[in-house]
């Protein structure tokens, strides 16, 4: 029963070298709870800087998505989004910014969470836009005072767009036009656009090298490895599942043995003695 026991520790012991092994050369989420959208943009980015990258249903929120990278690959894959400002934060909208825990908001409160809705809706669709990493609007829309004289305070608009390369992604007439006509009373030429350019990224190469737990290979080769060494690891389990089984039943006719020779022995029956496997062929009767 000791060899039985030691068999099933190393058993036990090759099954873990085996999942820690494969476990080292497995994908490495680097964003995780994204939309789809996000998702999609971190995966850009990272292609683009010669990273592979996946997008995948995220399995601890439902309706969300994750990005894996391979492990050798989350240095740089982090460092990129960081560079990008990925995965970017949410911005508010009109509904978010509503707020519900006042039973009756007053005018000035409606008046500053409708301001900071629109923004944050204008704020989304700038950053939706290829080339721009961020965007801030900031919005000064006086309230309507309807018994004041004369005309009101004007109202107006500046934007901040920050973006990669030397060449603004938009013209600042158009969104001048876009504030312009999601912004009331505010008028196109009212509204300031500052450009904050980012230096362009280099399209990297990819690396040839990967590595599988702590063998180095060509990265077009990896995947062969990975197959090559899972059914190395099936075959080592199944000898040694084999050998397990060899020696259980070595055991359980040792223990029939053993318990033949008890009965005899209590009864007072000649013990049998020890036959040998040309003996138990030939049976009784039989000449030698």
């Amino acid at each position: 029963m000791g060899t039985v026991r030691s068999l099933r520790s190393a058993l036990s012991g090759i099954a873990l070298v085996a999942l820690v092994a494969f476990a080292s050369g497995c994908a490495v989420p680097v964003a995780a709870a994204l939309d789809e959208t996000d998702a999609n943009r971190v995966v850009v980015a990272l292609d683009q800087s010669g990273i592979d990258a996946t997008k995948e249903a995220d399995p601890t929120t439902e309706g969300k998505f994750r990005v894996t990278v391979a492990r050798d690959d989350v240095g740089r894959a982090l460092a990129t989004m960081r560079e990008e400002e990925l995965p970017r934060p949410k911005t508010r909208g009109v509904l978010d910014a509503a707020d519900r825990g006042q039973l009756v908001p007053s005018q000035a409160a409606e008046h500053a969470q409708l301001v900071a809705g629109l923004a944050g809706e204008l704020e989304k669709t700038l950053g939706g836009i290829d080339g721009v990493l961020a965007a801030r609007v900031h919005l000064n829309l006086p309230p309507r005072e309807p018994l004041r004289d004369g005309p009101g305070p004007k109202a107006t608009a500046s934007v901040l767009v920050e973006h990669r390369g030397t060449t603004p992604p938009l013209a600042p007439e158009s969104i001048q036009q876009l504030v312009s006509g999601g912004a009331p009373g505010v008028t196109a030429t009212d509204v300031a656009v500052v450009f904050v350019p980012r230096t362009a990224r280099a399209n990297a190469g990819r690396t040839d090298l990967a590595h599988v737990g702590p063998i180095t290979v060509a990265r077009g080769s990896m995947n062969t490895l990975k197959l090559a060494l899972a059914g190395l690891a099936v075959v080592v389990l199944g000898l040694a599942a084999a050998t397990l089984a060899l020696w259980a039943k070595i055991g359980r006719m040792r223990r029939d043995r053993e318990l033949e020779l008890a009965t005899a022995s209590a009864t007072g029956r000649p013990q049998p003695g020890p036959r040998s496997i040309a003996t138990s062929a030939r049976g009784p009767g039989q000449p030698m």
